[in-house]
């Protein structure tokens, strides 16, 4: 299976149809510090920093593809703490555990350089356990994780 992470410069309307999926997948972990509005129309409400991602230079999006498809997708931006952050990342459920996840959280990892915090939703156990296995690997077993927000969300540190 060949994966290629490409920008997104162009293809906004693809990412906010890909966030649907995958804000139906983060509703799955909503609790009391966190929720996932459907509007009347049946669609998720999206993040309205979303946008921002073809606004702002320290902001990129792309789009994962396996052998042509969609496969997912990955926004990374520089944050208020000067650090690269993972803020959004998906992956279609058929190409899970093929390595794509993994391919593109690397790629990710080589197109910036620098301090990176990875944050997830305090209840979604499956991307703690995918992000501490792809830090480790990214880090040599040099990170760090902790409790944030008020032990709202769960995060990952490490320095490439």
């Amino acid at each position: 299976m060949k994966f290629e992470l490409i920008e997104a410069k162009e293809d906004k309307n693809i990412i906010y149809n890909l966030m649907q999926l995958y804000t139906y997948e983060l509703s799955f972990f909503e609790d009391e510090t966190t929720s996932f509005l459907m509007l009347e129309n049946g669609l998720f409400k999206i993040s309205k920093y979303v946008d921002l991602y073809w606004k702002e230079e320290e902001r990129h999006s792309y789009i994962l593809k396996s052998n042509g498809k969609l496969a997912g997708f990955v926004l990374e931006r520089l944050n208020e703490d000067g650090m690269n952050e993972i803020s959004e990342f998906f992956v279609l459920n058929k190409y899970r555990k093929l390595g794509a996840g993994t391919f593109m959280a690397n790629e990710m990892f080589k197109k910036y350089k620098g301090k990176w915090e990875i944050r997830t939703l305090l209840k979604n156990k499956p991307a703690q356990d995918f992000w501490r296995k792809v830090v480790k690997s990214a880090s040599n077993g040099i990170y760090e994780e902790h409790l944030i927000r008020n032990n709202t969300r769960y995060a990952f540190y490490f320095e490439n």
